[in-house]
């Protein structure tokens, strides 16, 4: 028998191609998915094995959605917990939109949740020709976390939570069984909606290679409310800002609207972005204050914040980070939640702000100088915590002040 050396070279090399696959799961009996246990039934076993298997069917493919993976999942993943959602969710951004910002729709929804026009301006998120924050990983996460939260409040079941986000409350609620609102056991069978399929196909497919430990820390999420513009968000932390507007496709022009607080991608280890934006400040406020001052006892002033606690007017400060949250600070400093809030002027529902020294004691009722030339976009409160002056007192010396100069002591009466 002629044996066709074609053939054996090809069935070698696929032979070879196949041993070096990572295997594809199989589906199991049943799954979690937070609080709920699902049984997947033989008769729709298979049906979900051909959408894992269709997910792992090209290993170039797949690795390309690994190496996103790593790169989104941990924003989502934080979101996610902020937000109190479960964690599976982040399984939804992948089926959605393969984790691509400029994924667009056959019906024109958009972004890494494709959220439409008139549903992600219901939800909070700005869409015009400058911005459009449907391609924002951290807004959009926001917005789609609580789009489903609302759902839930109505099913109590994650599962039909989640496919209200394909057919909207109204739609959901038409399909699903009211007996099973609540229910934290469900069958997974052939008249489960094939959205649902998709989803669970979509955790089984990629559960099993996500390991956190190897997520790509040489990306973090800068909050920004110190920069007007790219260039100035790129010259402070030193990054090219056509990397910028590449992990950031939802911002189209310079200017960075001051209206709130927007999340920039930054293809920067954290640690890294956090020792550029905490120099920068201690650059600017240090810098005015050695220009004012002459007095040796203020050199504790002029420390310069390679440090996480820095002096401030004299006053330890805790220079926040983007993973910071008043309940874990209180309890690494040992001081009550009521004192910080009042040391801080802030409320309860305070989300700390990346970059932005937050005290550990009282501020003072002065500052250290008298006059601050103020940016357009700086609040009272910005100012307050830049100098270490109590919120009160900066608004009783400028209450009568129209100006951008901020009085941060009262003027001496000559």
């Amino acid at each position: 028998m002629r044996i066709n050396i074609y053939k054996l070279f090809f069935l070698f090399f696929v032979t070879l191609y196949n041993s070096n696959a990572q295997p594809t799961p199989e589906v199991p009996e049943k799954i979690r998915i937070d609080n709920m246990v699902l049984h997947i039934s033989e008769n729709i076993s298979s049906t979900i094995q051909s959408e894992v298997d269709a997910l792992h069917l090209n290993k170039k493919y797949f690795e390309i959605f690994i190496d996103r993976i790593n790169i989104y999942f941990p924003i989502i993943e934080r979101i996610l917990d902020e937000e109190e959602m479960p964690n599976d969710l982040k399984f939804l951004a992948l089926q959605e939109s393969s984790l691509k910002s400029e994924a667009v729709s056959s019906s024109n929804a958009v972004g890494f949740w494709q959220f439409k026009k008139e549903t992600g301006e219901e939800y909070g998120l700005v869409i015009n020709d400058k911005i459009d924050e449907r391609k924002n990983i951290v807004s959009s996460t926001r917005a789609a976390s609580r789009y489903i939260k609302n759902s839930n409040f109505l099913f109590e079941n994650w599962i039909f939570s989640v496919l209200s986000y394909l057919e909207g409350l109204s739609g959901a609620k038409a399909i699903v069984d009211p007996k099973l609102y609540g229910a934290k056991r469900m069958n997974i069978d052939e008249n489960t909606h094939w959205y649902i399929i998709k989803f669970i196909a979509h955790k089984i497919a990629f559960e099993g290679f996500i390991n956190s430990s190897e997520y790509n820390n040489n990306y973090s999420v800068f909050e920004n409310n110190s920069f007007n513009s790219i260039k100035k968000l790129s010259d402070n932390l030193s990054i090219n800002s056509d990397d910028i507007y590449k992990w950031n496709t939802w911002i189209k022009s310079d200017k960075i609207p001051s209206d709130r607080v927007y999340a920039f991608v930054i293809p920067e280890k954290k640690e890294n972005v956090f020792t550029k934006v905490t120099s920068n400040i201690g650059e600017k406020v240090n810098s005015f204050i050695k220009s004012k001052l002459s007095s040796p006892v203020d050199e504790k002033v002029l420390k310069v914040l390679s440090q996480k606690i820095i002096y401030l007017n004299g006053l330890p400060a805790l220079v926040a980070d983007s993973v910071d949250n008043i309940d874990n600070v209180v309890s690494l400093y040992k001081i009550s939640k009521k004192d910080f809030l009042t040391y801080n002027d802030i409320k309860n529902d305070h989300k700390m702000v990346f970059g932005v020294p937050y005290y550990l004691s009282k501020k003072r009722k002065r500052g250290m100088v008298q006059l601050y030339l103020r940016r357009e976009e700086e609040s009272l409160w910005q100012v307050s915590q830049l100098f270490g002056v109590q919120l009160n007192s900066i608004k009783k010396f400028n209450k009568e002040n129209k100006s951008s100069k901020v009085l941060l002591k009262r003027r001496s009466i000559l």
